[in-house]
């Protein structure tokens, strides 16, 4: 039997009788080949799995005594059945109130387990605060039109080609990958959150649908369809708890697996239809869906680690209902015979390869779920205000994180005396390694990424639009040296007509007599002439600034490969860019928890190829980064560093959107190549011990978020 039995009753002359309503259901046979049932009870509309001789008993239940029933069974089968398995079953169907009360004691003893088992309402609160469910639609008579109306759905030939469409987009956006890749951060606003949430319904919709439509198929009622609150966020759910009514573990398993296969085909035919529309919002909206509906169904309900798809896939693929509990029974009994080497019988006799595959995947379980745990008090941290959010966070981290780990070492506690001495000393041993682990200052090195570029450069750009009259001839050049030369014509031909319109104007004036009239004539002619040489020195000067002159001794590099003579470049187009080699520095940014033990004069390995260069910390900035300097360290260009979009939409701009600081590193030697590279670093800043930066991070969010 599938539960855990209490200590066996005093013997008793007759046994109870059952409950008239209940039903036995044959179910498949269990790991080990034998026959199994299922009890079901239509009140609570739970099922009860039982093995073959429980089976035997039952269906001789009403003989007057367990010894009666138990004789039966050894003499009309090859079953060895003892009075204790036939109390033992009693006590069993007792306490899940199988059985009808014989009398008033029975009645009271059966009012008081169900006080107890009613859990408070603090305890309640406890279990419901971060998950409860709404019954919203009873639609069983709606899913039996539909289900013959969407027989089609179910054909090989649908599922063919879906599997082909789906290919096909696979392949397509692999071919187109960094536009997809991209798109994540592009709709990283508002409208695109917006966009993801009704992605999300419309997927997450059709997902319960999938398991309604696929449990209606095979005959199991849908009892209800409502929401779930899980951290007061709302997600549908489907009720197809009746379908461990059916014997057929192929069955089962198509129920399970519906909402998943429903999303992945959904995702498979929007990754094709993105890939083929042209952009517009329904591109954006097959964007939308096949991100959503291939994120959330491999990230979330695939997971066999939580109780959604993914486990009830694998409870059926395994054929072990109750996975979790009965894998987490084993591993602390593996713990409690390994670490503490006391004699504990195993819960249940299964296979050696197969209990420790069980014992490895509770283990697994219990680290995921203790990321996502710390995840949810988080989440419940930030969606309250702060006086509420921390007490939730308190209890989320108290409750289903500590309680649990309080509980095993309890029980090892109680059970000291029989751990052998050698045993105690080894975990000692380990204890004090552990704590030395996390209280000694040994950790000192902080990694950030940046950029690697020439203490002294420039980019060299043409001030205007113009033409390409000259390039320079070799790319060492010294100080003052003409680098590029553009002509533009307009400037010449403006300069040349101010030029003759100035000296038009000074012949003018060198014919004019002393007449008295013609002194006023000649003032303004004087005027004019000045006005023209201005104009003509001007457009001279603008001419001029056209032919780019080294600022300092260096080598110029990052020559863009199309410039030619007669070439005409846009204003402010880059044309090279001019270094001096003899001193470098890496420019990188380091995460705001790690920025306060980094101090000028700090040592830094900066890495840059297959071989670290040496440098020293000269700068630390005080202010984080608002924005990046170099477009290659954007993660939207590829580079290391994740950028949102301007909050403006009028700015182009990206903003960096985690807390980094620029450290300034200067280099012991010049990168391999000389030229600005992406980079990583590893600064070996004040050593700092895991405890202390834990404890010092935690006073810095209380001393931020203090102020109720």
């Amino acid at each position: 039997m599938d539960g855990v039995l209490s200590p066996v009753r005093p013997h008793r002359a007759t046994l109870a009788r059952l409950r008239q309503e209940l039903r036995l259901l044959p179910a498949d046979a269990n790991r080990d080949g034998s026959p199994a049932w299922m009890i079901h009870d239509p009140v609570a509309n739970r099922f009860f799995r039982i093995g073959w001789i429980d089976f035997e008993i039952l269906v001789r239940w009403d003989r007057r005594t367990a010894a009666d029933v138990a004789q039966v069974v050894c003499d009309e089968t090859t079953l060895q059945a003892e009075v204790e398995d036939v109390e033992s079953l009693e006590t069993f169907l007792r306490q899940h109130g199988l059985l009808q009360p014989a009398g008033p004691a029975d009645v009271d003893a059966m009012r008081e387990r169900a006080a107890a088992q009613k859990p408070d309402a603090g305890e309640w609160l406890l279990h419901h605060y971060l998950f409860f469910r709404l019954p919203l639609v009873r639609p069983q008579d709606k899913l039996a039109l539909l289900v013959q109306r969407l027989r089609w759905l179910f054909t090989p030939s649908m599922l063919a080609v879906v599997c082909l469409a789906s290919a096909v987009g696979i392949v397509m956006v692999l071919h187109q990958w960094d536009v997809f890749s991209n798109s994540f951060v592009d709709k990283l606003t508002w409208e695109g959150l917006v966009g993801f949430g009704v992605a999300m319904m419309f997927a997450k919709t059709l997902h319960e649908m999938g398991h309604a439509l696929t449990a209606t198929r095979y005959g199991v009622r849908v009892a209800h369809m409502g929401v779930a609150l899980v951290v007061m966020f709302p997600m549908l759910y489907t009720d197809t708890s009746e379908s461990w009514r059916l014997n057929n573990p192929r069955q089962r398993l198509a129920i399970a697996s519906a909402g998943i296969l429903t999303e992945l085909a959904l995702a498979g035919i929007a990754t094709l239809l993105w890939s083929l529309a042209p952009d517009g919002p329904f591109r954006t909206a097959m964007f939308f869906l096949a991100s959503t509906s291939w994120v959330l169904t491999l990230a979330v309900n695939a997971s066999p680690f939580m109780r959604f798809d993914g486990y009830f896939i694998l409870c059926d693929l395994l054929n072990f209902p109750n996975l979790h509990e009965r894998a987490g029974a084993l591993a602390r009994t593996c713990l409690r015979r390994t670490l503490l080497g006391l004699p504990q019988p195993w819960p249940e006799s299964l296979p050696a390869g197969f209990r420790r595959w069980l014992v490895t995947f509770a283990l697994v379980t219990w680290c995921y779920r203790l990321f996502v745990f710390l995840g949810i008090a988080f989440l419940v941290y930030q969606h309250f205000f702060k006086a509420l959010g921390v007490v939730l966070m308190l209890v989320e981290v108290v409750w289903f994180i500590a309680r649990p780990v309080h509980v095993e070492l309890k029980a090892w506690w109680e059970r000291r005396a029989e751990v052998a001495a050698r045993r105690k000393l080894g975990a000692g041993l380990i204890a004090i390694i552990f704590l030395l682990i996390l209280a000694v200052p040994w950790k000192s090195g902080v990694r950030a990424d940046g950029v690697i570029h020439a203490e002294r450069q420039q980019l060299v750009f043409s001030p205007q639009s113009g033409e390409i009259a000259s390039l320079p001839e070799h790319s060492q050049v010294k100080q003052g040296e003409l680098l590029f030369t553009l002509v533009e014509p307009d400037l010449r031909s403006a300069a040349q007509r101010a030029q003759a319109l100035a000296d038009a104007r000074a012949a003018e004036l060198a014919g004019l007599s002393g007449a008295l009239d013609n002194e006023g004539r000649g003032a303004v002619l004087e005027s004019e002439r000045q006005r023209f040489i201005a104009e003509a020195g001007m457009y001279s000067d603008e001419q001029s600034r056209m032919q780019l002159v080294a600022p300092f001794a260096g080598r110029l590099v990052d020559i863009d490969p199309q410039l030619r003579p007669g070439v005409w470049v846009q204003s402010r187009h880059p044309l090279a860019m001019l270094i001096d080699p003899a001193e470098w520095v890496a420019e990188v940014y380091v995460p705001e928890d790690d920025i306060a033990g980094i101090r000028p004069g700090d040592h830094a390995r900066v890495y840059a190829g297959a071989h670290p260069i040496t440098g020293k910390v000269t700068q630390v900035d005080t202010s984080r980064a608002a924005s990046l300097p170099y477009p290659m360290l954007d993660a939207a260009f590829g580079g290391p560093i994740v950028t949102l979009p301007h909050p403006d939409p009028r700015n182009a701009d990206h903003v960096v959107r985690d807390g980094l600081f620029r450290v300034r590193i200067a280099l012991d030697k010049a990168p391999p190549r000389e030229q600005m590279v992406l980079c990583s670093a590893v600064i070996s800043g004040e050593r700092h011990s895991l405890l202390g930066g834990v404890v010092e991070h935690a006073m810095s969010v209380v001393m931020r978020e203090s102020g109720f």
